[in-house]
C-alpha cells in the first residue's frame, strides 16, 4: 500500500461536468414543461369499465349471496381423545405395577468385586472411607492381636514391588 500512496488520496475519483450543480435546476424544469412528456403522461394505458365503480359493490354481494352454504362436519373432538389415552396410561400403569416382580436389588446381592471396582473408580481418601465405619464395631484388639508368621512377611516382601513403599 506503501507503494501506491493509497491511504494519501484526497479525492474520492468522481468528477461532474462543469457548471453541473448550477445548470441541473433549469435542465429539468425544461424537460417537464415540453409537451411531449407531460401529454405522454397523461394516458396511461388502463381503461376502467363505464360505471364500474357504480356496480362493483352490488356484483360482489350477488355473488356471496347466490353460494349454497356447505354443511360442517364436526370431527371427533380432542378431548375424548384425551381422556381415552389418560385411561389407557393408567392401565399400563397398573398392570405394569402388579407383574413387575423382579427382585429388589439390596447390599447383599451387589458382589463384592462390584463394590471394591466402583470404590476404586472413584477418588476417595481415607478420610472418607474412615467416616463410614463405625467405631463401635471396629476394636483395638482387631488389630493388636494379629500375629504375621515370618514366613508369610518375607514371601509378602518378596512379592511387593517397591513402588508400592513409597509413599506420597
Amino acid at each position: 500500500m506503501k507503494k501506491e500512496n493509497i491511504h494519501n488520496i484526497k479525492s474520492s475519483g468522481f468528477k461532474t461536468p462543469d457548471n453541473y450543480f448550477e445548470s441541473i435546476d433549469d435542465q429539468i424544469l425544461e424537460r417537464l414543461n415540453d409537451k411531449e412528456i407531460i401529454s405522454a403522461s397523461e394516458t396511461t394505458g388502463f381503461m376502467v369499465p363505464k360505471d364500474y365503480f357504480d356496480s362493483v359493490e352490488t356484483t360482489i354481494l350477488e355473488k356471496l349471496e347466490s353460494q349454497p352454504e356447505t354443511p360442517v362436519i364436526a370431527l371427533k373432538s380432542r378431548r375424548t381423545l384425551y381422556y381415552v389415552a389418560g385411561i389407557a396410561a393408567s392401565f399400563v400403569l397398573l398392570l405394569s405395577l402388579f407383574f413387575n416382580n423382579e427382585d429388589k436389588i439390596n447390599i447383599n446381592a451387589i458382589d463384592t468385586a462390584s463394590i471394591e471396582n466402583y470404590l476404586f473408580q472413584e477418588d476417595y481418601t481415607n478420610d472418607d472411607l474412615a467416616t463410614l465405619f463405625i467405631t463401635d464395631n471396629i476394636s483395638e484388639a482387631d488389630f493388636i492381636d494379629i500375629t504375621i508368621s515370618d514366613d508369610t512377611l518375607n514371601e509378602y516382601l518378596e512379592n511387593a514391588d517397591t513402588e508400592d513403599f513409597i509413599l506420597d
